[in-house]
């Protein structure tokens, strides 16, 4: 694998055999793109700190929840490329007060951390910049101005590029794939995707399974990440009946599937993300019968999160 920068890429494709109605299934292991546990924020970081480059900014801002894979890799790779960096995360509920081994990773970093209200996240933003300001430095925040739109261009770019990896992997292996799953949370990934998609003249289906949205909100995401290529929301597949009630919530079939992943292949998902969509997949791979012959699975990384999620079973036992 060639590396660029201080990622490595492109990610292998493993086989992992076969699905519950005999369809041949694949893992994309983007959970080991770079430093920092990898995974789609580890490709997503890679684009936005060029553009940050480019614009000339000197300081990251990033910003999500204590479960936050991308304030996890952004930390990281800033504290490593000696970037200064400020991570800002809502405060919701008592749950999330707890500490995962996301934030921990943040606090180690030694980046500043800016707690606010779910309901005051732009005027944080805003003073968080100008504090920045005040210090000599250009901050770039990573969603674009203070409502979190603006690059949504850039971020598109991240998985668009992995698409082209998918494309040189099937042609290098002689398989056309029917079905890409993937966890879909704000839908940076899924839209990068669809871009790529219609770039290159794909066909295959792209499935989102919702980590948390309601259909309304997710599409609305996978959409504004994925920019013309999504000019038909309708046919945009972001699945929402395997969110067992929202963020960060999970059901049996969901730790089945984070069990049968880490027993069969040796490979960690996480209940939050990878281990929901895995599951999903499963369940719509059982419905679908010979429809689909080759589906690859996107697993976009998040292992603290499977730390977390052994944390827990031990509490519950």
């Amino acid at each position: 694998m060639a590396e660029s920068g201080w990622m490595t890429l492109p990610t292998p494709v493993q086989y992992l055999g076969r699905g519950p109605a005999g369809q041949h299934l694949y893992i994309k292991r983007d959970d080991l793109a770079g430093p920092a546990f990898g995974g789609n924020k580890a490709r997503i970081l890679s684009v936005l700190l060029e553009d940050m480059r480019r614009q000339g900014g000197s300081c990251l801002i990033s910003y999500g929840s204590t479960r936050s894979n991308l304030n996890r890799t952004a930390a990281c790779l800033c504290r490593r490329l000696s970037i200064p960096c400020a991570v800002i995360t809502p405060q919701e509920t008592e749950e999330e007060e707890e500490e995962t081994f996301n934030s921990q990773m943040v606090r180690q970093m030694g980046v500043r951390q800016v707690r606010c209200r779910k309901t005051q996240v732009a005027e944080t933003v805003d003073e968080v910049m100008e504090a920045c300001r005040s210090r000599g430095y250009r901050p770039y925040y990573v969603y674009g101005n203070r409502y979190g739109t603006g690059n949504e261009a850039v971020v598109r770019r991240a998985y668009r590029q992995a698409y082209r990896e998918i494309r040189g992997w099937e042609e290098a292996e002689g398989i056309r794939l029917d079905a890409i799953f993937l966890a879909s949370g704000t839908g940076m990934t899924q839209g990068g995707l669809l871009a790529g998609r219609q770039e290159m003249g794909g066909s295959e289906q792209i499935i989102g399974i919702s980590a948390a949205r309601d259909k309304e909100a997710g599409t609305a995401g996978v959409v504004r990440y994925a920019g013309s290529a999504a000019a038909e929301p309708e046919a945009v597949q972001f699945l929402t009946e395997y969110r067992c009630g929202g963020y960060g919530r999970y059901d049996a079939s969901v730790e089945a599937a984070v069990q049968m992943a880490m027993e069969r292949y040796g490979i960690p998902l996480d209940p939050v993300y990878t281990g929901k969509a895995f599951a999903g997949m499963l369940d719509v791979l059982s419905r679908s019968g010979c429809r689909m012959e080759h589906v690859l699975f996107l697993h976009t990384g998040g292992l603290p999160l499977y730390f977390d999620y052994l944390k827990s079973l031990q509490r519950r036992n």
